[in-house]
């Protein structure tokens, strides 16, 4: 009985033991659990203890040096976790996945461009970002063989295959329109001076904001008395080309000749005499002032020194005297102080005999304006377009201007009011 008692008890301790060792077991496989065997972090993502614990361990933390781990590449990475307890430390082993699931960022730039002329897609997304390179194609080749309007699709792609497709806006011109050149005319310079082809030179274009202007200057004896052509040449960006060639007079500079400077000074003096125009005004407003002026102030005598403008110019502003080359040349001096582009326009055919007036760069256009036109009904003429001119008195050779000077063909004169010496807008 009592070796059969020796028995029970000791089986029991066995039993006990057992027991309390699959209990430690359990509990050891219950903290492990708690480990999360693999996670998953996008690229670029900070590595966090708290990501792999399904709950509370205690004294847990990486036994893996996880600042060796650059987690701005795509890859897996074996972890061990360790955790103390009753004096004892565990280890779990994890995965780590670094992932990259997250497509790249781009915002579309809008592209006006010439048919034929494809940007690179590089040149047409901006902004674009993502933690790996990243890869820019059209997602198909764009057709911009014609004019119009599209969208077209840019792919970003990076090395992890994520796509983000951006839609780019074209405008699409089809351009074969060569600028326009305007202001070009003939010129007369001094052998020895110094002096600008661009004066009353302007270009436009349809859709080149800044067309390139070229001045060909090649057939020009700077040296030697004559005429000579001068080439000008204007070109958009999209490589259409006009050009318009004038004449250049090379001549000796007369005995006779007043510095423009010193004409600009006698007009200052003149109008700060008379008040005829004030600088905050239009150059419209200027030069139908400077007209008034002259009909009224000057007295016609039927003489003048016409050896060379500054001549006529001078003793018309100090005699307040001359004939009709002094009405043009007095109503230059002014209209060049103020950067008005103006030349010289000459009766043709000479009937009884010769007259001149100025042509005047205003609105765009070159108007005909005579300060001494009897036939005129207030006596002189203000922007006046081919139509209102009399023929009998205003005739001229229009061969002498080029394609470039736009002489105005449309009256204005509804809109001229020669009772206020103002212009409506037209």
């Amino acid at each position: 009985m009592l070796k059969k008692n020796r028995i029970i008890v000791v089986s029991l301790l066995c039993f006990s033991v057992l027991a309390v060792g699959i209990g430690i077991w359990y509990h050891i496989k219950s903290r492990k659990a708690l480990i999360k065997p693999e996670v998953f972090i996008e690229t670029g993502s900070e590595v966090m203890l708290d990501d792999y614990l399904e709950g509370p361990l205690p004294q847990v933390k990486f036994h893996t040096d996880i600042s060796m781990i650059d987690t701005s590449v795509p890859g897996s990475y074996l972890l061990d976790i360790c955790y103390e307890e009753l004096g004892v430390k565990f280890h779990q082993n994890t995965v780590l996945n670094v992932v990259d699931t997250t497509a790249p960022e781009g915002e579309a730039v809008p592209q006006t461009v010439y048919t034929g002329d494809l940007p690179d897609a590089e040149q047409i997304v901006a902004n674009i970002s993502d933690i790996a390179p990243v890869h820019v194609a059209y997602k198909t080749t764009p057709d911009v063989s014609h004019s119009g309007n599209y969208v077209f699709q840019v792919s970003l792609t990076d090395d992890s295959g994520n796509e983000k497709i951006v839609d780019v806006p074209f405008t699409v011109i089809d351009d074969h329109l060569a600028p326009l050149i305007y202001g070009a005319h003939d010129i007369e310079v001094f052998i020895g001076r110094t002096w600008t082809f661009l004066d009353g030179i302007t270009v436009t274009d349809d859709y080149d904001p800044s067309p390139e202007l070229v001045v060909d200057v090649s057939c020009v004896d700077v040296t030697t008395p004559g005429t000579y052509p001068l080439r000008y040449v204007a070109i958009d960006e999209n490589g259409n080309m006009s050009s318009v060639t004038v004449n250049i007079t090379m001549r000796d500079e007369p005995d006779r000749y007043y510095e423009p400077e010193v004409l600009y000074d006698l007009c200052r003096q003149i109008n700060e005499q008379y008040g005829i125009y004030t600088e905050d005004m239009t150059d419209v407003q200027k030069a139908f002032r400077i007209f008034n002026w002259s009909h009224e102030h000057i007295i016609y005598a039927d003489n003048s020194d016409r050896t060379d403008w500054t001549c006529a110019a001078y003793d018309g502003l100090t005699t307040l005297r001359g004939d009709c080359y002094t009405y043009y040349a007095v109503n230059r001096a002014f209209l060049d102080m103020e950067g008005i582009p103006n030349m010289l326009v000459s009766r043709y055919p000479v009937t009884w005999s010769a007259h001149y007036w100025n042509l005047v760069y205003l609105e765009g256009e070159w108007y005909h304006c005579d300060s001494l036109a009897f036939s005129a009904p207030d006596g002189y003429y203000f922007m006046c377009a081919v139509d209102d001119l009399n023929p009998y008195d205003h005739r001229y050779d229009e061969s002498l201007y080029n394609p470039g000077i736009n002489i105005a063909q449309s009256p204005v004169g509804q809109y001229v009011h020669y009772d206020t010496l103002e212009v409506d807008e037209f």
